[in-house]
């Protein structure tokens, strides 16, 4: 079986954007190591970043998870080679994967997402499963989990942290004179996707009116990061660069650049944690505050309550002239075993396939002895 054709099926709302962000990167890189393979996406309609996929997109009225006859119809249409359920996907989705013949990856980013993924009508139809949080972020399998995995001979989940594409000195560099930025002589602002909604207010203007305050307070420049989801105009002022969205290579290498960053506790938080910038997080959406509880236990990162007040405190506190809580945070995180997230992905679809290739071959020699 050649990997010809890959379907990604990410979680897609007009609130969140980053299983479909964690899609895009795996794309681009299975792109980048088999570049005749064809990319198709399943993207909910009304995503503001719809259009903006550079694969082949097939729409559906909902996130994917909730419309089952779209998804199990294309899938039967494309039969591709491997289908990719980031953190989405119902059991007769997967069952309809694998009944077009095709291998099935699943992403899931918490405990709760993974026990899904483990129970046993996804596990029957399972091929792989990574989880997009380390070890420090998630619990034990419980017994009867290793169990299950251990009587049906799956493998079991790899903790693999967070997903995103590294960059060169020399590309950081090219972005920071793009946005006429010095190396460490930054802060990042950003709450995620955009559409969060904090006390009636967007989390992105939030974010935005701190970073105004820490400018006023610190005279240190600000780049805030609105995102794509973001549905206003962007505010324009001469002393904070204002960004509606970048592609994550980008994203990345401004934080990897940057003095330090004030974020929400999705993935991004994890992110910072794994490049050693040291960051002020809240959480904006439901699935964060246990993340954010998880990380501030370890000492990896300064938890603020999402208002402009608590992230200001915080974030003044990383620019104390002693330095104690940067530096502090940064030896913690140094601490932490790093995972390349994204090679690991690679080598493990590549060894499916592979394998596979083996399988076939090794039953043709035999059956042809048998002859």
């Amino acid at each position: 079986m050649e990997l010809n054709s890959v379907l990604f099926i990410p979680v897609s709302s007009s609130s969140g954007i980053g299983e479909y962000m964690r899609s895009l990167i795996i794309a681009k890189a299975l792109i980048s190591r088999w570049p005749s393979i064809k990319i198709h996406f399943i993207l909910n309609e009304q995503v503001a970043y719809f259009n903006d996929c550079p694969f082949t997109v097939h729409g559906c009225k909902a996130s994917p998870t909730k419309d089952l006859a779209t998804v199990n119809a294309v899938m039967a249409e494309l039969r591709p080679d491997l289908v990719v359920f980031d953190a989405s996907g119902r059991a007769s989705q997967f069952k309809q994967a694998k009944a077009v013949g095709a291998k099935v990856a699943f992403i899931s980013q918490h405990n709760k997402k993974r026990s899904r993924g483990l129970k046993l009508n996804r596990l029957f139809n399972t091929d792989i499963h990574w989880v997009a949080q380390p070890d420090y972020c998630l619990k034990s399998l419980s017994y009867w989990q290793r169990a299950k995995l251990s009587f049906f001979k799956k493998t079991t989940p790899k903790n693999i942290g967070p997903v995103f594409e590294l960059s060169r000195i020399d590309y950081q560099n090219q972005l920071l004179k793009k946005f006429s930025l010095v190396r460490e002589q930054y802060f990042i602002f950003n709450a995620g996707s955009g559409g969060h909604i904090l006390a009636g207010e967007l989390a992105a203007d939030v974010y935005y009116q701190t970073a105004l305050e820490f400018y006023r307070q610190t005279n240190v420049k600000c780049v805030v990061i609105f995102g794509s989801n973001y549905p206003k105009k962007l505010p324009e002022d001469n002393h904070i660069s204002c960004i509606k969205n970048i592609d994550n290579k980008d994203f990345i290498s401004l934080i990897a650049a940057a003095q330090a960053c004030v974020i929400s506790a999705g993935d991004t938080l994890l992110q910072c944690i794994a490049l050693h910038k040291p960051c002020v997080a809240a959480p904006v959406s439901p699935d964060q505050p246990a993340r954010l509880l998880l990380c501030k236990n370890k000492q990896l990162v300064l938890a603020a309550a999402p208002s402009s007040e608590s992230l200001l405190e915080n974030a003044i506190r990383l620019i104390d002239q002693q330095g104690h809580d940067r530096l502090s945070l940064i030896d913690n995180m140094q601490r932490q075993a790093s995972v390349n997230a994204l090679k690991v992905i690679i080598e493990d679809i590549e060894l499916l396939f592979t394998k596979n290739k083996k399988i076939v071959a090794q039953n043709s020699c035999t059956q042809g002895k048998i002859k």
